[in-house]
């Protein structure tokens, strides 16, 4: 079996994206904007961005039985991700969610086939994870994860969380045995103080890294990202666009890209935090989660030419 960098175990979806001159209110009918769809899901928006930097990876979950889950499989192809654990599950629904864009803000309603449509245990493959450099994953189906961590801890493979909001209403007793056994955790703003009751980004990473999570780094949208670890707290700005078309993805752009840099080329935590908010910076200015995000190239003109202390 060949060594893959990154694994990632979470979902895969097709995105439903309606752009909007403003949210309705209850009973409006409004003309949208336009209508698309696109390949989505974070973790294997996540992989996307892994593999068009060079990164070799591949998705461990599940699609349905029926027309989009081809389509998601034929594009992870496209992209070079390996779906040797891209499992299809007989009788099930492919989920879509819907996404609302306005003025290049996104809201998204996240489809219950994301509960439902899953692998289970046996389907995880000890070699192929433990041959893989990082395990990173959403803790959207906590059980499956709590073991692919623990078969990633018997190999040596290092882990990364991304956490959201909708997964950080678990709680931290529900939550933090799995979030301990992680190398690095990846909140957005959110995730960060919903999980640690807290309104300050800066207050609930040091709550995080004083339980004992080794490396928090908080998404924090266009203020750019906050890395805390036991020596450090320090913000990372973000790069400013001319003009935000969607923030879909941004986050999985980011965390891509930072794992690129951090664990395959080796990077420090500040350099993979520049590099990666460049991605996320190209990535918000085209429709789509995966859409605008960039192969190396167009990062490294990207930091080139706006960023003189990028070398």
């Amino acid at each position: 079996m060949n060594k893959i960098d990154i694994v990632g175990l979470g979902e895969v979806v097709i995105d439903w994206v309606a752009e909007l001159p403003y949210y309705p209110s209850p009973d409006e009918k409004i003309d949208a904007l336009s209508e698309n769809y696109f390949p989505g899901g974070v973790t294997a928006n996540f992989l996307v961005a892994v593999s068009r930097l060079g990164g070799s990876c591949g998705f461990i979950g599940a699609v349905g039985d029926d027309f989009y889950a081809d389509l998601l499989i034929d594009d992870f192809k496209r992209e070079n991700i390996d779906t040797s654990l891209t499992i299809k599950i007989e009788d099930k629904t492919t989920p879509i969610n819907f996404i609302m864009i306005v003025k290049g803000e996104k809201s998204i309603i996240q489809s219950p086939h994301m509960q439902t449509t899953k692998i289970t245990i046996s389907d995880l493959d000890e070699l192929y994870i433990g041959n893989a450099r990082v395990l990173h994953t959403t803790l959207i189906h906590q059980k499956i994860t709590e073991k692919a961590i623990e078969i990633a801890k018997e190999f040596d493979v290092r882990v990364t969380i991304d956490l959201e909001a909708q997964i950080a209403l678990r709680g931290w007793q529900v939550l933090k045995d799995v979030l301990l056994s992680a190398d690095i955790v990846i909140p957005n703003k959110k995730g960060a103080t919903t999980i640690t009751n807290t309104k300050s980004p800066q207050q609930a990473a040091k709550i995080l890294v004083k339980k004992g999570i080794p490396i928090v780094i908080i998404t924090l949208g266009k203020e750019g990202v906050l890395i805390t670890t036991k020596e450090f707290q320090k913000k990372i700005p973000a790069y400013e666009v001319k003009k935000v078309i969607d923030t879909t993805g941004a986050g999985d752009s980011f965390n891509g890209a930072f794992s690129y840099g951090y664990w395959i080329k080796g990077w420090n935590i500040e350099k993979a935090c520049k590099y990666a908010n460049a991605a996320a910076a190209l990535k918000i200015q085209k429709l789509g989660a995966r859409t605008g995000m960039p192969y190396q190239s167009e990062v490294l003109q990207f930091l080139r030419e706006i960023d003189i202390n990028w070398d």
